[in-house]
């Protein structure tokens, strides 16, 4: 079981004086947090990602930021699966029973967004984007305007 999710929820509990909330938000780094995904699964929690294509276009990213739509692992299961990438990472969450919410601004992309139900990654695949942990090489949205705030929420393991 996890242990930083729970004295996490605590205290948001405590601070906002209720005994439950209907929904609570976790804004954890990018990563595939598998152990934070059976841990809400047991709960039955669903998981959402937030910017799920990694945010290639956000105005702040840095020369040596990760980016998944350049990464050569991607790049060929789209390839092995004639998709474009975007589809790729929407349906290996999906597959994951994560809901996502991509960033599109193009009807195209909107469209292409919605087709990714007609295939499924199958268990290399799958295997292989879960090891892409990017928490070791940093967030891709970064929140450093409130890092020294004393309920700052990246310092909790998951």
């Amino acid at each position: 079981m996890c242990t930083s999710v729970k004295p996490a929820l605590e205290m948001s509990l405590k601070l906002l004086a209720l005994d439950y909330v209907n929904l609570y938000l976790m804004h954890w780094p990018m990563a595939y947090e598998q152990k934070l995904l059976e841990f809400c699964e047991k709960k039955g929690i669903v998981l959402t990602a937030y910017s799920p294509l990694g945010s290639p276009d956000r105005p702040w990213a840095k020369p040596d930021d990760p980016s998944l739509f350049e990464d050569p692992k991607i790049q060929a299961i789209a390839k092995k699966y004639g998709k474009s990438k975007a589809q790729i990472l929407l349906c290996f969450q999906v597959q994951r029973m994560v809901a996502v919410i991509p960033k599109s601004i193009t009807k195209s992309c909107i469209e292409e967004n919605f087709r990714i139900f007609d295939f499924e990654l199958d268990p290399v695949d799958m295997k292989e984007l879960e090891s892409f942990n990017l928490e070791a090489r940093g967030r891709l949205c970064h929140q450093q305007w409130d890092k020294s705030h004393k309920y700052y929420p990246f310092n909790i393991e998951f």
